[in-house]
């Protein structure tokens, strides 16, 4: 019974904290929710063995490391990194290694896979590997490029040592192994080996599990049974675990950063505190299932490992701790809080309140009496002796008197109350919904005279000058001396409808306003107060409900999406994900405490910041690309990647963070240089893209925390695609001068033809040029012809009677115009009827012909004959002189003197010539032929064959 009553002293519930927690189930990529073990590489990744396959964590979400990374085994029961970094799987079908991307089969000396054992079954010491399959304990060694299995005891050691048949654990420490054997521990140092028995303080018992702590002590745990080894001792202490019960082979124990341990308890999770254990359990927010596995990693996160509900982050693990109405909180939410001067924790919430007593781990109801209509604590002020005044909205106005145990009322408001503020003075300032009110320690009345409007205050605030600062619907009021001012404020869309502010020690005034945003400046002495605004997304987009300073002057505003935090440098915001109780934050509801710790009351409940210098900034993550697919195929890890270019083959990357906890809002961001100008924004780790053209393209990606305001460096990956074999350099080039060389050939081959094809076009020109030649000189014979045709007798060739007659009125003109002489005969063959009658007309046609011919011959140069009718013949002849007739007497004797032969005929002909000179009473040639006309008549007359020139005299008929 003492024993059981000094256990059960040493075990203490954990009532006092509620536990925020993160879940992971399948919707954040878990294929199983039995977690067997939490491991974290070197490179900062997380991994769960689960009963469906191994998952590591991107940050994000859980990516399954299957088959195609060569793992084939889904009952993954244990996994171990060592010292140069590989990561062993054991699974219930082999053991396989590799980097954590790719993995390989270990195979024994038999051929045979190694099946693991579930538990901490793998351990590595001295650069080989210790496994534990079938109760049995094997060493993997590497031998060249591969690794051998064989059994660390052969028959012989077991026969000398039963135990060693039934290996149920292994961990190496330093030179060490130890391991469960039996229902002993089994520690081998080189080749000795021990065996820890009852005398040596380790109970009958199976043990599982082991932890070297940082100041040197071994701990070893069996289902029943904890006990430790501290360095030089000789004997192991017993530091069991109240009632400890639980069967199973994962019992995993990890140190956190104050050397606590932790280990699971039958119901939920054990920490040792140095003097006993400490329990959390379903009351604090664990789920009431069993936990396999634990881990705390070296981002300060403790991850639990469930059998059932999948994967547990502890958010705010020794940073925040909450309560809520199981660790006795009165309701939610809570409105305000406040420490009493005797120390304990005054929190009003919906209903009332609630006290936490020093050192006490729950809260209990407030000790002080409502008022039977009171509704809503809005304000608690700590007074001396540990007093506290308190206001509720429904507008009374308390004090609770510590000593006497009483409650005194001390007003009663006519409005709601919205805030309550105890100056420097002991003044008690009620902003209410009708206006400002102050109560002086004996009765309330109505503050601000006719400058406060009767309207709606909901903040106040004093300065370090004592200056009291209002806010509300009707704007920014402040009281100085004695004097109300009306402050106008400038830079803001309106100086009204203003909800809360805060005056920092240095002046500099925070508003929140009822039209968004954080709004900041400082009045100057013109009581104007010229405002900017913040201009943060994430203040913007939430309802601000409080604004506050703690000791050291950081600002802190809570709003509908959580706190943020303003450390004089850096905005940062705290939501669930770094363990507040809820993010929708309560009205007023801040407190700094003297610890400089902070508390935040939620509408689910109350947290307190313990440290928040280690929240206030945070390193950027760091992101890794895990993976590209190709195709559908994965591609082994590389720092740079080249392709071969084919279609229908799209590329898939896969992102992944480290180096900060899990955030719900982190962002990614990337682009392909080469292919995009700008970042693209994605809430999803994954990238894809379709089949890229050849290029040199670089990926790049970049994780942004809006949380914490903050840009991840940016990570590279080079991706070339080489071009098909008819787009690349060499082929190009012998393309192109392919293309050259056949350009040159179709150049010349152009040329040839445009040269052949030139000379036949030049024989065809030439030739179709002689034809047209031809053409036209048988044209122009033609027309010369026609001419002839038309202007010359058919029978005589001499100019016909019109043309003769042309010839004659051109001759006048010019003799006019050259005062030249001009002279027209007539010449008619005498009695060429009877030739015509004798001999017929083809002679007569052959005598007239010939008489042609004679008198052409014998005429004068420049001098025209033609047929002017019958036969007459009319000669023109230009320069002759004046009333000479030899030219003419010539003529006639030409005719005269020789006989004239033609079918048939020999015969004499004479003519008779009437000749006249061209004279300036003629008008035209007609006139002067007339004249010569007349003289033929005569020479005809007076016998025939003879010349007669005409008189001047003679007038024209």
């Amino acid at each position: 019974m003492v024993a059981w009553l000094a256990m059960l002293v040493m075990t203490t519930g954990a009532h006092g904290q509620a536990i925020s927690l993160a879940s992971f189930t399948q919707a954040q990529g878990l294929g199983s929710l039995e977690d067997n073990c939490l491991v974290q590489d070197r490179r900062g990744f997380v991994y769960v063995c689960t009963e469906n396959g191994l998952f590591r964590f991107d940050g994000h979400a859980f990516q399954r490391i299957g088959a195609e990374n060569g793992l084939l085994g889904s009952y993954i029961g244990a996994v171990h990194q060592d010292a140069p970094g590989r990561l062993w799987v054991g699974t219930r079908t082999g053991l396989y290694v590799g980097d954590g991307q790719r993995f390989t089969p270990i195979i024994t000396a038999q051929g045979r896979p190694l099946p693991i054992d579930a538990g901490a079954m793998l351990a590595d010491l001295e650069g080989r590997l210790y496994a534990v399959s079938q109760h049995r304990l094997w060493l993997i060694e590497s031998s060249g490029t591969a690794w051998r299995a064989r059994p660390r005891f052969d028959a012989t050691a077991q026969r000398t040592t039963p135990a060693l048949s039934d290996i149920t654990s292994v961990f190496a420490d330093g030179h060490t192994l130890w391991f469960g054997c039996g229902k002993s521990l089994c520690q081998l140092a080189g080749d000795q080996l021990r065996v820890w028995s009852e005398r040596d303080g380790i109970p009958s018992d199976t043990w599982t599990s082991y932890l070297r702590a940082r100041d040197g002590t071994l701990w070893v745990r069996s289902p029943y049974h904890i006990r430790t080894l501290s360095p030089g001792d000789a004997m192991f202490a017993d530091h069991d675990l109240p009632g400890a019960r639980v069967v199973t082979a994962y019992l995993d124990m990890i140190e956190d950063d104050d050397g606590r341990l932790l280990t699971r308890a039958n119901d939920g999770l054990a920490r040792w505190d140095g003097h006993g254990w400490r329990t959390f359990d379903a009351s604090n927010g664990l789920p009431d299932i069993g936990i396999d596995a634990l881990l705390y990693d070296r981002n300060h996160v403790l991850w639990i490992g469930t059998y059932g509900r999948g994967v547990l982050q502890w958010r705010g693990y020794d940073q925040i701790q909450s309560w809520q109405t199981l660790q006795g909180l009165d309701s939610n939410p809570s409105w305000v809080i406040a420490r009493a001067s005797s120390g304990a924790l005054w929190v009003g919430d919906e209903l009332g309140g609630s006290v936490l007593a020093p050192g006490a781990s729950r809260l209990t109801a407030w000790p002080l009496k409502a008022p039977p209509l009171a509704q809503e604590a809005t304000g608690l002020s700590a007074l001396p002796e540990g007093d506290m005044l308190v206001a509720y909205y429904s507008g009374e106005l308390v004090r609770y008197r510590a000593r006497q145990g009483t409650t005194d009322t001390l007003a009663h408001s006519p409005a709601y109350i919205r805030e309550m503020l105890v100056d420097r003075h002991g003044q008690v300032w009620l902003c209410t919904e009708r206006g400002m009110y102050l109560y002086d320690g004996h009765a309330l009345q109505r503050a601000g005279g006719d400058v406060v409007p009767d309207n709606v205050f909901s903040d106040a605030k004093e300065d370090a000058q004592g200056r009291l600062w209002f806010s509300g619907e009707p704007g920014l009021f402040r009281l100085a001396h004695g004097r109300w001012t009306r402050i106008r404020v400038e830079g803001a869309p309106s100086d009204e409808q203003f909800t809360h502010l805060d005056v920092e020690p240095n002046g500099d005034l925070y508003l929140a306003s009822n039209f968004g945003g954080l709004w900041h400046g400082r009045v100057t002495d013109d009581d104007a107060l010229t405002v900017r605004h913040a201009g943060d997304d994430l203040l913007d987009s939430t309802r601000i409900y409080f604004i506050q300073h703690d000791r050291r002057g950081w600002l802190w505003i809570g709003g509908t999406d959580g706190v943020e935090l303003f450390n004089g440098q850096h905005w940062r915001r705290l939501t669930e994900d770094d363990g507040l109780i809820w993010d929708d934050i309560a009205e007023n509801a801040f407190f700094a405490d003297d610890d400089g710790s902070v508390w935040i009351g939620t509408s689910n409940g109350i947290s307190q910041i313990l440290h928040p210098s280690s929240l206030a900034t945070s390193d950027p993550a760091q992101i890794v690309i895990t993976g590209l697919r190709r195709g559908g195929v994965m591609q082994a890890p590389a720092s740079a990647y080249r392709f071969d270019y084919a279609p229908d083959q799209p590329i898939t990357l896969r992102l992944a963070t480290q180096g900060a906890p899990t955030r719900s809002t982190l962002q990614y961001r990337y682009r392909l240089r080469g292919l995009e100008h700008s970042w693209v924004n994605s809430d999803r780790p994954q990238v894809d893209y379709p089949t890229l053209p050849p290029g040199d393209f670089v990926f790049e990606a970049m994780a942004y925390d809006p949380d914490s305001r903050q840009f991840s460096p940016v990570v590279q990956l080079p991706l070339h695609i080489v071009p098909p074999w008819w787009q690349r350099t060499p082929a190009v080039l012998g393309g192109l001068s392919l293309l050259a060389l056949g350009i040159v050939l179709v150049w010349q081959l152009r040329t040839r033809h445009l040269r052949a094809r030139a000379h036949r076009l030049e024989q065809l020109v030439a030739l179709r040029t002689r034809e047209l030649e031809v053409d036209k000189q048988a044209l122009e014979d033609a027309r010369a012809a026609l001419w002839h045709q038309a202007t010359h007798d058919a029978l005589t060739g001499l100019p016909n009677r019109s043309r003769v007659l042309e010839i004659l009125a051109s001759a006048i003109g010019e003799a006019r115009q050259s005062n030249r002489s001009l002279a027209v005969a007539l010449i008619d063959l005498d009695h060429f009827k009877r030739i015509n009658d004798h001999y017929g007309h083809l002679a007569g046609d052959a005598v007239l012909i010939e008489a042609a011919t004679r008198l052409c011959q014998m005429l004068p140069p420049g001098a025209t004959l033609g047929r002017y009718g019958g036969e007459e013949i009319l000669a023109v002849v230009p320069g002759a002189s004046l009333d000479d007739p030899a030219p003419f007497e010539t003529l006639r004797q030409y005719i005269a003197n020789s006989p004239f032969d033609g079918d048939g005929a020999h015969v004499t002909v004479t003519c008779s010539i009437g000749a006249a000179w061209l004279r300036p009473k003629d008008h035209d040639g007609f006139d002067l032929i007339r004249r010569a006309d007349t003289a033929l008549y005569l020479a005809k007359t007076a016998g025939r064959n003879r010349v007669v020139l005409a008189d001047d005299n003679w007038e024209a008929a």
